[in-house]
């Protein structure tokens, strides 16, 4: 490391990493790997987000990440928001598998009990110092974690902070005290201003960038010095903080004197570092699983799913319809948009038996919804860049909620004849009451949702339903398909509203039977 040492007999060292998704590239876990299996005599600390979202949970709900955290010789970890994407009974059971403690202070269930079996906290002797660590999750995981269960209240995190640290200094004893916490910069910001007396520092996450935030701190590149009260440490595998604390003992108090912080930012950068070889036979066995179950069956499909690139680039296909109808569904939206070039499977899908590998190969990008509310001016700007000349490029929409008449012989821009919702309403100023800017609420991919495939008059307009709490294209598809496991009492009514939006029944194998058909959703002038 970069850093210069503090006296041996004072230093603490703690690794620190968090918000941790895909297992998908071998050689960044193995030089990530190598980083944490060699740091020896330290802390290690993660600080949330590791079961969700990825399509390797999607298809072996959240177990592919488990055998790697326990590989890293994890000491003390706090839930993310997105560990609860699978709910909470899945967690527990994924939660039961790791060898070290998950944390979680102020998130409680409606009879007051802690999320998920978490514990308060935990106490870790080392080098002499007894260090008391907690848990801490951010107010706005409601808004933005749609598995949360029923009557979850996040308790104020500075009253948390305050209670736990007392515990830990008055009962337990400990020298110092450490907030692992899931929560904005700007709330750990907060309880580091109002807790400074209670918590010497605050490892977190929920942000996926490299952060240092404190007093009288001096950067160098990827190094910070100084009364460093907060860190970051990137996501998913690429980057790292090690954390070096000097502490002095005055009068039997022990007190954090600096702090030092060297962060990696991207291991995918560097040949240099070395690779873990025993991490490799852990990735392969998780991808065999993945093959196994990919090759199984998971629905039918009484007609063909037409996803042919030169089809549903250009006109209303019955799959197109199917994808659109199930986000609708799952975000009770007014409307819903599927951009054409997130289907990939460029062929048409025969009648009879579908597996998982063959929705992945429909879907095979995870893309992130996202909800928007948009002025009917803006509706139909959208579907006018939908049918541009440029349309053959993915931006074309299939549509939910919504039937158009196009006429492509006009130019651009000019192309949209109707625009008719469900109820007989047209979209624009001759059609609405508010003179073209009446407000619908639109489901859509968060790639078109920020502006690309020049949609960029979508990026300003109002998010009801960012990113964080969005589900992703491929993880729907699969939980709608898949249906409950008989092995859980979860329900979520999201999922279960999109399976009555897309599913006719099941068959009596328990495969779910879809019959898609192409409705007249999009229709061209030219072709009446």
């Amino acid at each position: 490391m970069t850093v210069s040492a503090c006296r041996a007999n004072d230093e603490l060292v703690v690794y620190h990493f968090n918000d941790v998704y895909h297992i998908n590239q071998p050689t960044l876990l193995a030089r990530f790997s190598h980083v944490f299996k060699n740091a020896s005599d330290c802390l290690t600390v993660f600080s949330g987000d590791a079961i969700g979202p990825s399509l390797e949970s999607s298809v072996l709900k959240g177990e592919h990440i488990i055998p790697v955290l326990n590989h890293l010789g994890i000491d003390i970890a706090c839930y993310g928001n997105h560990d609860f994407d699978l709910g909470e009974e899945r967690l527990v059971e994924l939660s039961e598998k790791c060898n070290f403690p998950w944390l979680l202070s102020n998130a409680v269930n409606g009879e007051g009990k802690l999320l998920a079996s978490a514990r308060d906290y935990a106490v870790r002797d080392y080098r002499g110092y007894k260090i008391g660590f907690f848990g801490l999750a951010g107010t706005d995981w409601p808004s933005n974690c749609q598995n949360l269960p029923r009557g979850t209240r996040i308790t104020d995190p500075v009253e948390a902070a305050r209670r736990v640290s007392n515990t830990l200094r008055q009962t337990e004893h400990v020298d110092l005290v450490i907030a692992v916490t899931h929560m904005r910069l700007e709330e750990d910001i907060i309880v580091s201003e109002a807790c400074r007396d209670e918590v010497d520092l605050i490892l977190g996450g929920h942000d996926h960038d490299i952060m240092i935030h404190g007093d009288r701190v001096t950067l160098v590149n990827d190094d910070a010095e100084g009364s460093v009260r907060i860190i970051k440490s990137g996501t998913d595998f690429r980057s790292y903080g090690v954390v070096r604390l000097a502490v002095s003992r005055t009068k039997g108090r022990a007190r954090i004197e600096k702090v030092r912080v060297h962060h990696e930012r991207d291991l995918s950068l560097h040949n240099k570092h070395p690779e873990d070889a025993e991490i490799y036979p852990i990735l392969s066995a998780v991808q065999q699983r993945i093959d196994t179950i990919s090759s199984s069956r998971l629905l039918r499909t009484r007609s063909p799913l037409d996803g042919r690139t030169s089809c549903i680039r250009n006109m209303e296909t019955n799959l197109g319809n199917l994808l659109a109808d199930a986000v609708r569904a799952y975000h009770g939206t007014d409307i819903a948009f599927v951009n054409s070039g997130g289907v990939r499977c460029d062929r048409i899908l025969p009648e009879g038996e579908l597996t998982v590998r063959d929705v992945i190969d429909i879907v095979p990008f995870d893309n992130p919804f996202v909800v928007k509310r948009l002025s009917s001016r803006l509706l139909l700007q959208g579907l006018e860049n939908s049918v541009s000349d440029s349309r053959t490029d993915g931006r074309f929409l299939q549509l939910s909620g919504l039937s158009i008449l196009v006429d492509l012989r006009r130019r651009e821009g000019s192309r949209i004849l109707s625009a008719m919702l469900p109820s007989g309403v047209h979209l624009g100023p001759d059609g609405d009451n508010n003179g073209g800017e009446e407000t619908y609420t639109v489901a859509m991919v968060s790639f078109i949702g920020d502006g690309f495939d020049g949609y960029t008059f979508f990026k300003d307009a109002e998010t009801l339903v960012g990113v964080e709490a969005g589900v992703t294209d491929t993880s729907l598809m699969l939980r709608i398909l898949r249906g409950e496991d008989p092995a859980h009492h979860e329900k979520d009514e999201m999922v279960e509203r999109a399976r009555r939006a897309v599913l006719i029944t099941e068959e009596e194998d328990g495969l779910p039977l879809v019959a898609p058909v192409v409705e007249g959703r999009i229709k061209f002038a030219a072709a009446l």
